[in-house]
């Protein structure tokens, strides 16, 4: 079996989770994009384990890979592997030769970049992944496999330098000797990584050739794919399931299913449109803990949007959806669902790509009675979706009967064993 699962809505759907749930089904879990702004949190028996580069389903694969797609901070990386050992000893842990390095004056640049853009002002996790993308397609980065040289390490830095110096200049890497002192300390987390490097492409191809599960695991979530998100408040790399192909030298057809993974609301961290926010009201977020994983920032909060939904299924051809974070919504007395996006007083079948409509759409709305609190339900746990009270089961079932998707991985709580299966994955 072949999968790949991704976040249909602004990331922080909880693919974690999920991703961690279904991947003892597994051989392998790829991650083929994204760096250390996707933050992933798997809950398992109550500790709770944090990931940014990792993929999450590292707690219970044989192998996880790091594709080539990625953008990786080293030292990071070589925190997360210490982490992941101590939980999971036998775990072999590959990372692609092409994927590329985040500096710190990347995450510099990050900054000050953002400080620039004024209105378009993104909300950067500023953990440099953006100018890292640049210099990716710009052709000056600095690669996994250039680690172990110091020589091509101190041409590219000295390169990047000098093609952003006007926006280094006011930082410590206008200084030759502070950018010396950072090609050592990348030369020195080269050491450590050299002994995972791989050629991942034929790695991931050659375990296909020889029947293994694989599972492919997506960064953020699809409305922050730089062509199909709303840009530009999106993230600097595809994060559509077609995106696996290029991130990881795997064709995309060979892949026999596409898992999407939404919240039973919807939350987005920085700024852009979000056309079911819930203003002045914190009650949803307080109740679902929404603070990023990797900046601690406050999420912004809003209803279940099927249009934007139906959208990213769509463009990630999704065959089976998992719902999360539904024990959470079931809390409120009344639920709402956007159903339908209206402009000029009639309804759009498109997902708008022009800023100024978001300012004049008008949404529909369902409205859904709350079902109340159904923490550590152990009759849930043993007897599964018909022992879900019959309000949430109206919920769920009338997702499905709009988007024509079964939705057949429920979570129901943060830890691991809080997840019911519908038809799937048994």
């Amino acid at each position: 079996m072949i999968s790949v699962i991704m976040g249909l809505q602004f990331g922080d759907e909880g693919k974690g989770k999920i991703t961690d749930f279904i991947s003892k089904n597994y051989d392998n879990v790829v991650r083929f994009n994204g760096g250390s702004n996707a933050g992933h949190t798997v809950v398992i028996n109550g500790n709770k384990f944090k990931f940014h580069l990792i993929p999450s389903g590292a707690m219970q694969s044989n192998t996880v890979i790091l594709g080539n797609g990625m953008v990786i901070d080293p030292e990071e990386l070589i925190s997360e592997i210490k982490l992941l050992k101590e939980s999971n000893k036998k775990i072999i842990i590959k990372i692609s030769t092409g994927a590329h390095i985040v500096t710190k004056m990347h995450k510099f640049l990050d900054k000050k970049e953002e400080s620039i853009r004024s209105k378009l002002n993104i909300g950067t996790t500023s953990q440099g992944i953006g100018p890292t993308y640049e210099d990716k397609y710009a052709r000056t980065g600095i690669r996994m496999m250039d680690l172990s040289n110091k020589s091509i390490l101190k041409n590219k830095i000295e390169t990047i330098y000098n093609m952003k110096m006007e926006l280094l200049k006011d930082s410590l890497y206008n200084n030759e000797n502070e950018r010396n002192r950072m090609i050592d300390e990348l030369y020195s987390f080269g050491q450590e990584i050299l002994k995972y490097m791989d050629y991942t492409e034929i790695t991931i191809n050659n375990d296909y050739n020889n029947g293994k599960n694989i599972l492919f695991e997506g960064a953020q979530g699809g409305m922050l794919d730089i062509d199909f998100g709303i840009y530009p408040f999106v993230t600097s790399s595809n994060t559509i399931s077609g995106a696996l192909s290029t991130g990881s030298g795997f064709s995309y057809r060979k892949v026999d299913k596409v898992i999407g993974v939404f919240k039973a609301y919807t939350s987005k961290v920085g700024a852009g449109p979000f056309p079911s926010e819930i203003i002045n009201d914190n009650t949803l977020r307080d109740l679902g803990s929404e603070y990023g994983t990797t900046t601690g920032r406050p999420r912004r909060v809003g209803w279940l949007d099927l249009p934007l939904l139906k959208y990213t299924i769509m463009i990630n051809d999704v065959d089976s959806l998992a719902i999360t974070k539904v024990d959470i919504l079931g809390k409120l007395n009344k639920i709402k669902i956007v159903t339908k996006y209206m402009l000029n007083g009639e309804e759009i079948i498109y997902f708008p790509k022009r800023l100024e409509e978001f300012d004049k759409l008008e949404l529909e709305y369902k409205e859904f009675e709350g079902w109340g609190s159904i923490e550590n339900n152990e009759d849930i746990i043993n007897k599964g979706y018909s022992a879900l009270p019959e309000k949430m089961k109206r919920y769920i079932e009338f997702i499905e009967d709009e988007t024509h998707k079964n939705i057949d991985i429920i979570s129901l709580g943060e830890d691991r064993k809080m997840t019911i299966t519908k038809q799937i994955f048994n």
